[in-house]
């Protein structure tokens, strides 16, 4: 009568032809009804505790609060605390074991129909064992209902015992000694059982030891226990589920349709199979390189959901600041990969791979963690892989997502313009070839183009997106860094400004027409594929200063659309070894990413010829010059170079250009028209302007010409007076002296004699 008996799991119970049918009808319908199951085995458990308890001491070992007795006297079906003859344990222990059988034998019938019980579940993935399981459900009892608390108090003789602890629940499971000692290790803090099930926080508060430590479950696992799909309170400000895109995406680019075949064939492989897989021996990680992060999430969601897998994203940034201790952090993550058979997408992932190797022991305890057991991993940088994947339980691919080519980012334009009122003028062609963008950019940059069509609408009935409303929402979406590595230059002039020979305006319109009308030549075309490198465009312009050159680069801006940056060469050139390549490798990173022309002034003092190796310092500055044709040939952009010394230029770096311009001191009739061009419309011209006069005397560049026009209109404003010759012939005069040019009044009769300063 006396003997102990332990609660334990019965073996899987195969079932019969005959039980395959009424799987349906044994099978639970809910997680709360199959654990209202295990709440009558843990009744028929603590009635057979109570039973033995007072078979084996003969008296009333539970005197101090007798007074509980009329109260749970009900639940103990008339258990006396004086009478022991009243509980006879066989009658207990046999309900027990029947109630287990019965627990199994619909467990295994839910299972074969498909119903995803959490406890079992949670059994399997961590995996847990028979006292564990149990242990979980007496921690469950009094989140459930509050008498089991009063309960526990009863039965540890302590009023403030309403939490099991231990010692309790070996005495409850009728563990022997032995038992006791081995089963200790369940509550190590590493161990499944406490790492993933219970409430940690305040473990070491209150001097408790090992068995007399209140066990409280956490609030994650009771929630998921009844299966409540919510997630852990403390993940909200570093995670969010991927939920189903309502947006109807464009037409995806071929290569990433195959890498997301390619995904799904190696989890397949190397995962779990369905229904309700076992715990996975070695994870599978993805590595997603490169800028066009919608890409990368759309392929994770989209392999998840053809698998059927739950996809939780993570900010690595934000995991990283977090105000919780890093590794507990990684435990609810574990813990939730686990559970839910969740794939893990952790997003801007160089965080923890930077070069600094500031996060290296997060980045590796992250890898140990993502070992133990989570299915699947995606891992989101720009930077290629960097950090050692070690032992043979990971597999691991990287998966590249470079800028959508021509053609899928004209296909994604176009997929994405259909919902937007779109003016018929709007250049999409342009647009795709002069920004480099990812889907996702286009599509908020469409957004964006929208707003500010409303905003610019002034009350109009109906709205119209324009070209000019779209290029600054495209520049929104651009990086704007470069600002802090080159000058922005405001691109003001137009065509009708520029005053060249008829040959070099038609190269400067081809260069125009390069950009618009790349995504037909390399995409429609084909001619990306026979070029692994120059698909940018390389210009240089040489010519005498205050030729047109900075001109000319601005009207291709506007022309565009795009921003353009004057480099600062100074602040690039460095006399210690290696900062030169370190300051050009942002600026061209940076222009890649904000979609702009990058304008080198002065360029010889980059890109001159290479020297003999005589000393060291020729050695590295060689190496410079070739770094420097390196990031050339890799940019995609457009880069504009402007020289005044053409003969001083490196052979290798000429063979790189796609269009040199030559830029030619001005003509009579050009300066004329140069003359006749400088002065706005709103400016007020005396009736002696003499253009022709001016052209003819004035041998000087379009640079020093628009310097005379600019302070003849000052000597105008300062005397309130219109802009004629007169003021002309005072700022000649000072931009002769500033160019150390002897200016002699009778060269310019018979207008020299109206100025006042001689």
């Amino acid at each position: 009568m006396n003997k102990k008996t332990k609660v334990t799991m019965l073996p899987t119970m195969e079932a019969s032809s005959e039980g395959a049918v009424n799987d349906a009808a044994l099978a639970y319908g809910s997680n709360l009804e199959y654990l209202s199951d295990e709440l009558r085995k843990l009744d028929l458990a603590i009635k057979l505790h109570f039973a033995r308890e007072q078979l084996s001491d003969g008296g009333n070992p539970l005197a101090e609060i007798a007074l509980l007795q009329e109260d749970i006297g009900g639940f103990l079906e008339g258990l006396s605390l004086l009478d022991a003859a009243e509980g006879d344990p066989a009658r207990w222990e046999s309900e027990l074991l029947e109630q287990e059988r019965r627990i199994e034998e619909r467990i295994q019938a839910s299972l074969r129909q498909g119903v995803r019980l959490m406890l079992p579940r949670m059994s399997r993935r961590l995996p847990l064992g028979p006292l564990e399981k149990s242990i979980i459900i007496a921690c469950l009892a009094p989140e459930l209902d509050r008498k089991y608390e009063r309960i526990y108090a009863f039965l540890q003789n302590d009023l403030s015992a309403k939490a099991p602890t231990p010692d309790f629940l070996f005495a409850l499971f009728g563990l022997s000694e032995e038992e006791r000692i081995r089963s200790r290790i369940l509550f190590d803090p590493d161990g499944p059982l406490m790492k993933f099930s219970m409430d940690q926080r305040e473990k070491s508060s209150n001097g408790y030891t090992l068995i007399t430590m209140p066990l409280k479950l956490d609030n994650w696992v009771i929630s998921c226990l009844l299966g409540f799909p919510v997630l852990d309170e403390r993940l909200l400000k570093v995670a969010k589920r991927a939920e189903p895109e309502d947006q109807e995406y464009p037409e995806r680019g071929r290569s990433h349709e195959e890498l997301e075949e390619k995904a799904i064939r190696f989890i397949r492989y190397f995962g779990p199979a369905e229904p309700e897989p076992e715990p996975l021996s070695a994870s599978v990680l993805f590595y997603c390189s490169g800028p066009d992060d919608p890409a990368k999430a759309e392929t994770a969601v989209s392999v998840c959901r053809r698998l059927n897998l739950p996809l939780l994203f993570i900010d690595t940034e934000k995991l990283l600041d977090s105000e919780m201790e890093y590794r507990d952090m990684l435990r609810l993550l574990q813990r939730h990969a686990l559970m839910e058979q969740s794939a893990l997408c952790f997003t801007r992932f160089d965080a923890m791979a930077g070069e600094d190797g500031r996060n290296r022991l997060k980045g590796r305890q992250l890898m140990e963690m993502l070992r133990e057991g989570v299915p699947v991993t995606f891992l989101h940088g720009q930077a290629p892989w960097n950090m050692a994947v070690d032992g043979t339980d990971v597999h691991f691919v990287q998966m590249d997502f470079p800028y959508p080519d021509d053609t899928a980012r004209r296909a994604y334009w176009k997929s994405c313009a259909k919902k937007v009122p779109l003016s018929p003028k709007a250049d999409l062609e342009g647009l795709s070839g002069s920004f480099r963008f990812t889907a996702g950019q286009i599509r908020s940059a469409l957004s964006g183009g929208v707003d500010l069509a409303v905003w610019n609408a002034a009350g109009a009935a109906k709205i119209r997106v324009e070209e000019k409303d779209l290029y600054q929402a495209c520049y929104f979406q651009s990086n704007r860094n470069i600002e802090s590595l080159a000058s922005k230059i405001h691109a003001a002039y137009t065509w009708d400004m520029l005053v060249l020979p008829k040959d070099q305006m038609s190269q400067l319109r081809d260069i125009c027409n390069q950009v618009k009308y790349r995504s037909v030549v390399y995409g429609d075309w084909g001619f990306a594929k026979r070029l692994s490198l120059g698909k940018g465009l390389n210009v240089l312009f040489s010519g005498p200063p205050g030729a047109g050159k900075t001109m000319a680069a601005e009207v291709i801006a506007t022309e565009l659309g795009l921003e353009i940056y004057k480099v600062d060469v100074s602040q690039i050139v460095s006399k210690y070894i290696g900062e030169t390549e370190k300051n050009l490798s942002k600026i061209f990173d940076e222009a890649e990413t904000s979609n702009a022309i990058l304008f080198f002034d002065e360029a010889d003092a980059l890109f001159g010829k290479r020297s003999e190796v005589k000393e060291a310092h020729d050695r590295y500055a060689n190496v410079e010059i070739s770094y420097l044709l390196q990031k050339m040939e890799e940019y995609q952009g457009i880069v504009i170079l402007a020289t005044n010394l053409n003969q001083n230029l490196d052979e290798a770096f000429l063979r790189r250009l796609h269009f040199k311009v030559e830029f030619p001191f001005p003509e009579k009739d050009q300066r004329e028209r140069i003359w006749r061009g400088m002065f706005p419309k709103g400016a007020p011209l005396d009736e002696d302007m003499d253009f022709e006069f001016m052209a003819e005397k004035f041998v000087m560049a379009g640079g020093n010409i628009k310097n005379i026009a600019l302070n003849a209109a000052f000597y105008a404003a300062e005397a309130s007076c219109p802009i004629g010759m007169k003021q002309i012939l005072m700022a000649a005069k000072r931009e002769y002296a500033k160019l150390g040019k002897t200016f002699l009044k009778s060269d310019f009769e018979p207008y020299s004699t109206r100025m006042e300063v001689t």
